[in-house]
This record gives structure tokens, sequence and C-alpha cells, in this order.
């Protein structure tokens, strides 16, 4: 039978339950605790996946544009070239680090700063302005995250191994070195930028590069961890890519061909 309209044939309506503060707080945490669960899986992949694709993508495009460069226009000088300073939060150079996985290529922008360069997944290395530039004798000395939200460029630090050669490219060509030590200081130790930092050698002559980085790793910065390499040697553009980082990163062998 169809109810007619009437205040007979109405139902009462039920009243919803208030929630009470502690329902309330129990459901903030649960997403909360969602949304923890959801960074730390997100997290990893994208600087580990996402990130890195990046970056591989930037460099060969960074590759071949000073490839052209250098057609058009070699290499005028028989010693070892200097690059010019950079504009602040320009890329101006490439490492290859083998030791931080075969493939792993990084754009280095100039300055330390975290919003033009550090944090930003195109770059993710800064270069300190006061030291010096790859070829000049002294100290060049850049910065990466370790375990950053967005980037995290230096976070195989620990892998280096006395003897592992790092890469760097810059339009002239590549400054290859080679892993020396590693030490753990206080943020305020800033002698590690100066010149010729805490390394045996000859002041004014050799060559240093520094990788300046939060530790311990995914755990704050109460320190730093600080690895130093010494300039080996240099190869111009028109030479190709250098055979040992062709034979450490074979992905590598597509451009040199």
């Amino acid at each position: 039978m169809i109810e007619q309209e009437g205040t007979h044939g109405k139902r009462p309506k039920r009243r919803r339950a208030r929630l009470s503060p502690l329902t309330v707080i129990g459901e903030l945490l649960l997403l909360g605790g969602l949304g923890v669960l959801g960074y730390i899986v997100w997290q990893p992949w994208h600087t580990g996946v996402t990130v890195t694709a990046k970056q591989t993508e930037i460099s060969a495009e960074l590759s071949k544009k000073w490839d052209a460069e250098a057609a058009s226009n070699p290499l005028q000088t028989d010693g070892i070239p200097v690059p010019p300073k950079p504009a602040p939060a320009e890329s101006f150079a490439v490492l290859y680090a083998p030791s931080f996985g075969t493939s792993y290529a990084n754009n280095i922008g100039e300055t330390t700063d975290w919003w033009t360069v550090l944090n930003l997944d195109e770059k993710g290395i800064g270069h300190y302005e006061t030291s010096q530039m790859p070829g000049q004798p002294g100290n060049f000395a850049l910065a990466g995250h370790r375990s950053g939200p967005l980037i995290n460029s230096f976070r195989e630090v620990m892998n280096l191994r006395v003897g592992d050669p790092l890469f760097i490219e810059t339009k002239d060509g590549w400054y290859i070195y080679r892993f020396r030590d590693i030490e753990y200081v206080l943020p305020s130790e800033t002698d590690v930028l100066n010149p010729f930092p805490r390394l045996e050698g000859e002041p004014g002559v050799d060559q240093i590069m520094t990788f300046t980085t939060c530790h311990p790793k995914w755990a704050g910065s109460d320190e730093r961890a600080i690895a130093y390499s010494v300039f080996e040697g240099f190869q111009p553009r028109s030479e190709g890519i250098p055979k040992e980082l062709l034979e450490l990163n074979p992905a590598l062998k597509g451009e040199a061909s």
C-alpha cells in the first residue's frame, strides 16, 4: 500500500550523534599517520627514480649543447682551462660519480642557496661562491643534501673508497679527480672551505674538490660529512668522454657514438 501524505505517515528523523573529542583526535591521528606513511613511500621513489631520471636527461641535454658550442668554438688553450665565474643559480657543470650509482649524473649550480639550487630537482648541488673553480689551484667546494625532502644529491657519499674517480664535465671538457679521504666535522668548522683544506699537499699548486653534506644520514644535521678528492687531470671535450667513465657508466656510450 502506498502511504498517503500526512503527519501520521512521516517517520521521525534520527538525530546524528555528536562526535566526541576523542573520536575527532583519533581520526586526525589516523589521517596524519596515513600522510606520514604516504610520504615515507613517496619520498624515496621521488628522489631515487623521478629526480634521477630528470638529472640524467638534463645532463645529456647539457652535453649536447656543449658539444655543439665546442664544434663552432674550439677550446683555445693548451693548459687546463678555468671556467668563467657563473651567475648565481646558473648551471655550469655536471658531476659524474659512479660510486653513487653507475649512471649517476647531477647538475651543479652556482651558490649553495636552498631555494635556487640545493632544493631544486634540476640542480641539487651547489658551488660555494667563495671557493675556487675547476682548473684553479685551491679548493673547488660543493654542497648537496644527503637526506633532503626533494633531492638527495650526496645521499651515497659513504660509498666512496680511496682512489674512486669523480668527473666534472663543463663546456670545455672533463676534470678528473680521485677520492682521498672523508671526515666528520661540526657545522661551525668552515675551514674545510679554505683554499687548501685539511689534506697533505702544496697550497697554491694542488687542486682539491670538497663535498660537504649533512651527517648522519636520515637523522638530522648535527655534523657534516666532508669528502676530499684530488685533481688528477683534464680531458678536452674534443677527445670525447673519458674512457674510464665510459667503462663505469655504459649508458654514456650512446652519447659518445
